[in-house]
């Protein structure tokens, strides 16, 4: 008997770490190449005295190689697990410019924004797309991967598609487009 309540009981925690891990609705855990990020964030103007935001941050991968540039960088994501994560590789990397914050992305103020990223469904693009507008102080860039926003004329895009297998499930992974406010 103390055997079944013991793996019922590892089950049930292997469950709800499962569950945090892949917490989100408005998108799936989908992380990044790094080869990408560098050439994403050197186009956008991440760099030391500006300060980067990475709306649904995930494993912190992004946020981590803004904050290597020199940029005050902030990862706002719903995993708490991810979290945790992503403080300890920070940590681990002595990165104390690299934030990480649990909360919903849609409930935060981004008026001190100088670079946003968003890499989301398309429903939550766009409930940020009208946000980020009202929010964002004039100059501000936002960048989007792969689904983008339709109200917004991108100064420039970058399909890298081509270049790096993103994802063979996800058409488009590699699109990413640049705004400024």
């Amino acid at each position: 008997m103390e055997l079944i309540l013991t793996i019922s009981s590892g089950l049930l925690v292997g469950c709800l770490v499962a569950i945090s891990w892949f917490a989100g609705s408005d998108a799936p855990y989908v992380p990044t190449k790094i080869e990408l990020l560098k050439k994403i964030l050197n186009t956008a103007g991440v760099k030391k005295g500006k300060k980067f935001y990475e709306l649904g941050s995930g494993d912190g991968r992004v946020v981590i190689e803004a904050a290597k540039l020199g940029a005050e960088s902030i990862g706002i994501e719903q995993s708490i697990l991810r979290i945790v994560y992503s403080k300890i590789v920070a940590k681990k990397l002595n990165l104390s410019n690299a934030r990480f914050l649990h909360g919903n992305v849609f409930s935060k103020n981004y008026q001190d924004a100088d670079i946003v990223y968003i890499y989301l469904l398309p429903k939550g693009v766009s409930r940020l797309e009208k946000q980020l507008r009202n929010q964002l102080p004039k100059r501000a860039i936002v960048i989007t991967q792969t689904f983008h926003f339709t109200n917004w004329k991108p100064y420039k895009k970058l399909d890298l598609f081509n270049e790096f297998d993103l994802s063979k499930d996800i058409k488009g992974a590699g699109s990413f487009y640049f705004y400024q406010r």
